[in-house]
């Protein structure tokens, strides 16, 4: 009991000295030029006042945005599609709200042959943000709509538009709000598209506010494929301490967490896991723990989840990670059928082919224990 309560409480140090400060970004589209954008008093919608980026739609990429401090990062934000730049003057607006919504990205529409822009946001660190998209047209802000959809997110896609309103900026009118984790390694990624009404109609992208919070992992983690508990099959064990299943075939060991809120009422909860080869991975529940935690040999790894096994579904890892549920999935609970109160266990199977191990070609992350609340 003594040794099992260590391996926790080193456990929990480690995970919580591997959390990291999410990062905060004022995006202004529709130019590079410096002068054009907002100052950095201006909070608009999200109400984040801090340094704005200047990025051009006329440029596949612009790297290492600053974030609201000024503090340059290594974070990019690349676009695929749409018509590049515009400007339109507005009478409604003046000052920030000018220079934030006048100068704007040409979504453009459907008859066009085109109408999708997908914005791809690299290098953000681990965490949960909430995404703030403004997309409210500055020619005819009454008519024209934007669709906004972020991949991964706990919202839906939403329609933006409407007549202008003034201050406050009003949710669904000048913008739209998701909020999303991102796992290590991951990218941001929002679809800006043309909802195909009204007729005629033409989409815009102003600009982008990126609002991170620190990442509050959800779970106990157990099983780890560090000795502690059943020993991995061929002498893989992962470093103690490291709360992650035995290792792969390129030296680490896949690891689960999770983020988010998990309340049957309000399922917002996501398994990210890491730490794999870019090979298909299949996220499942169990309702008991495998061995009273100890887990059993599995493959190239320990089988932590046990009981009645659920395959919520399988993903493909790309740069070693992936993560359920995304967009179009059910949510863990809709898809795990838990009905009521209580804990679930959950792991990662992937594919590992390499000749590594055993003759299997498969491995496995650490467990993680779930309490669903009602």
């Amino acid at each position: 009991m003594k040794l099992s309560h260590r391996v926790l409480s080193v456990a929990a140090l480690a995970l919580s000295a591997s959390l990291a400060p999410a990062q905060n970004f004022n995006i202004n589209v529709g130019s590079s030029n410096p002068t054009s954008k907002p100052a950095n008093t201006f909070g608009a919608g999200a109400n984040q006042p801090g340094e704005w980026n200047a990025v051009s739609a006329n440029l596949p990429s612009t790297p290492n945005l600053v974030d609201v401090t000024g503090a340059p990062t290594t974070v990019s934000i690349a676009l695929v599609g749409g018509f590049g730049n515009f400007q339109i003057a507005n009478p409604a607006w003046n000052g920030d709200d000018e220079k934030l919504l006048e100068l704007a990205a040409d979504v453009g529409s459907i008859g066009q042959g085109g109408g999708t822009i997908t914005w791809t946001f690299s290098g953000l660190a681990a965490g949960t943000y909430e995404i703030t998209t403004y997309a409210i047209a500055p020619d005819q802000p009454a008519v024209y709509r934007t669709r906004v959809a972020i991949a991964g997110a706990a919202e839906p896609a939403q329609i933006v538009g409407g007549a202008w309103p003034g201050q406050p900026y009003v949710l669904g009118v000048t913008h739209a709000r998701h909020t999303v984790a991102v796992g290590v390694g991951q990218n941001l990624v929002v679809v800006t598209n043309d909802p195909g009404t009204p007729a005629g109609n033409l989409s815009t992208v102003n600009g982008f506010q990126i609002k991170g919070t620190t990442a509050v992992p959800v779970g106990t983690p157990f099983c780890f494929g560090d000795g502690t508990g059943t020993a991995c099959p061929c002498g893989n064990a992962s470093a103690f301490g490291a709360n992650e299943g035995c290792l792969n075939s390129l030296g680490l060991g896949g690891k689960l967490l999770a983020t988010g809120v998990a309340s049957l009422a309000n399922d917002t909860l996501r398994l990210n896991g890491t730490r794999m080869p870019d090979s298909s991975a299949l996220f499942f529940q169990g309702t008991a723990q495998q061995a009273s935690g100890t887990g059993a040999v599995f493959g190239d790894g320990l089988r932590c989840a046990a009981g009645t096994i659920t395959r919520l579904g399988t993903k493909t890892n790309a740069a070693g990670a992936s993560s359920y549920p995304t967009v179009g999935d059910q949510s863990v609970s809709q898809r795990g059928v838990v009905l009521g109160a209580g804990t679930r266990e959950y792991q990662v199977w992937y594919r590992n082919a390499a000749a590594f191990c055993t003759a299997s070609t498969f491995n496995l992350t650490n467990g993680l224990q779930v309490t669903w609340a009602p």
